[in-house]
């Protein structure tokens, strides 16, 4: 059954390894574009295959249906080509734009969906979320960029969403889902928090300094990678965090808890560099923080960084 919609069109916010409503420039990109022309936004997630998922992708995906539902959209599901997905949408509802985050590499779909676009008449507007998307300025270093870029303002969520509910066989995530039982890690945006926040660590407590010292644990970068490749918390909001709790730990003369979010700050950089399939830059490699030597001091409280 489809719910036609009674204005002029409907804005596509397609969310692929972006499974968050907090730092999500294409979503406040989309709300402005649908303020200003009275669209519609349709929030998308598209699985090329028609297969149980994991239970980790299937608990973000919940998770962020979740924080949508907060604000007045669902998400909707949708298994099979993108671009057949996009053309089913287009002929039922006026599609105007989509809009989109790159993807940590690539996807082989991204030329088609690009070509449809242009012959369809629809404006594809792609956002960077693993670096600057520009050459950095005369004199500037690489690594510097990539910091700047870090360390801007993150784009806050927005308190609603101005949604459209279309037939394009949405059903409640619950019920669209099915899940496997090969992944054993927990999915979704509260426990990526809850990770990152057991991972920093509050400075004063130094019985978990001591037991991290001896228990010699999996590297930060690597318990946070799953959910930094799906997106469900952002590389700038772990960045952030990290420098702020490393400046935190080296002033309390905490050296090796320090050199512990260095170890995950110097990870960081390997998604750019996944996405741009070029060397790495001199002075940004995979392991190299760049310029995040830290004298960069931010106020970050990983309470605001939203668990929805």
């Amino acid at each position: 059954m489809f719910y036609k919609c009674s204005m002029s069109g409907v804005h596509i916010l397609w969310f692929r390894n972006d499974l968050r409503v907090h730092d999500h420039a294409p979503l406040r990109a989309v709300c402005l574009a649908a303020a200003r022309d009275g669209g519609r936004v349709v929030p998308l997630f598209i699985s090329e295959v028609d297969a149980p998922h994991s239970s980790f992708l299937s608990r973000s995906l919940k998770d962020l249906d979740a924080a949508l539902d907060q604000r007045g959209a669902s998400l909707h599901f949708r298994s099979g080509d993108p671009v057949a997905v996009l053309s089913d949408l287009h002929r039922a509802e006026h599609v105007l734009s989509v809009y989109r985050h790159e993807s940590v590499v690539p996807e082989p779909c991204d030329a088609q969906v690009e070509a449809w676009c242009m012959r369809a008449g629809v404006a594809l507007r792609t956002f960077s979320q693993f670096g600057p998307e520009q050459a950095p300025r005369p004199g500037g270093s690489p690594a510097a960029a990539w910091d700047e870029f870090m360390a801007a303002p993150r784009h806050e969520a927005p308190a609603e969403l101005p949604a459209a509910q279309v037939g394009i066989g949405h059903r409640p995530i619950s019920q669209t889902l099915s899940e496997d039982s090969t992944s054993h890690l927990k999915g979704g945006r509260k426990a990526a928090i809850e990770l990152l926040k057991r991972l920093l660590g509050p400075v004063s407590d130094l019985s978990q300094v001591a037991a991290s010292e001896t228990m010699a644990p999996a590297s930060h970068f690597d318990q946070l990678a799953p959910y930094l490749n799906l997106g469900v918390i952002s590389i700038k909001e772990t960045w952030q965090a990290a420098v702020t709790a490393r400046n935190q730990y080296l002033s309390a003369g905490q050296d090796i808890r320090a050199a512990r979010m260095t170890e995950l700050i110097r990870g960081l950089p390997s998604f750019y560099h996944m996405r741009s399939r070029r060397a790495p830059a001199a002075g940004l490699n995979q392991r190299d923080g760049g310029s995040s030597d830290g004298s960069r001091q931010l106020s970050l409280d990983l309470g605001q960084t939203g668990t929805d």
